[in-house]
């Protein structure tokens, strides 16, 4: 609950590895920009970032499991112990956005501001850059998505709740992510839409599907 809550403030292997023979230039490309998200670099292009990974061998699509492990811990105020888990999870997957915020708020507990800066710096420009390329109400201006956990991870930031989720393929010829969802406050209902493109190309690409 506590991480939810950071969010409104602000892996598992790769299972396939790819023929492509451009594969090598795609991921020194998401090295190089990754290595400078790392030094806190506020000059990257998160956009780029995220459409760089989509495309690189780091890819996953799932949640990562010691994600819960790393919320217990933090629930039972073992700082040390968020952070060691989470720092876990970065090694796998350094895109992980649960992970940052996990470190965020250990950090944070822990006084050491430098480290909680950092991880807020890389989750905010996520989300920033989620929020950004729509407003989620129609198809047309969908939220452009690489994974699952980037929807949830902006959901959260505005205080609605998911009460279903469903996959659609619009006239339009790209893919839907539609969560109906609710406002925590009013207990209005609304749709949310995400173009979902990119995260079903990089799913198949690593499951060896294309």
């Amino acid at each position: 609950m506590v991480l939810t809550l950071a969010l409104t403030c602000l892996v598992t292997p790769r299972v396939h590895a790819r023929a492509d023979p451009q594969a090598g230039a795609v991921q020194a490309a998401f090295d190089g920009l990754l290595a400078r998200v790392r030094q806190s670099d506020e000059s990257v292009d998160f956009l780029e970032l995220r459409r760089s990974y989509a495309d690189s061998d780091a890819y996953s699509p799932y949640r990562d499991d010691a994600e819960e492990s790393m919320i217990a811990a933090f629930g039972a105020s073992d700082y040390e112990g968020t952070l060691t888990i989470a720092r876990e999870i970065l090694a796998r997957n350094y895109m992980n956005i649960e992970a940052h915020i996990g470190s965020m708020l250990a950090c944070d507990a822990l006084g050491n501001a430098a480290c909680a800066a950092h991880h807020a710096y890389v989750a905010r420009g996520v989300i920033r850059s989620i929020a950004a390329s729509g407003d989620g109400r129609a198809p047309a201006t969908a939220y452009v998505v690489v994974s699952t956990p980037e929807e949830y991870a902006l959901v959260r930031t505005l205080g609605v709740e998911v009460l279903s989720q469903s996959l659609i393929r619009a006239d339009d010829g790209h893919a839907y992510d539609v969560l109906t969802v609710r406002d925590r406050d009013t207990g209005q209902e609304s749709q949310l839409y995400f173009n979902v493109d990119l995260a079903l190309a990089a799913t198949s690409r690593i499951l060896g599907l294309r």
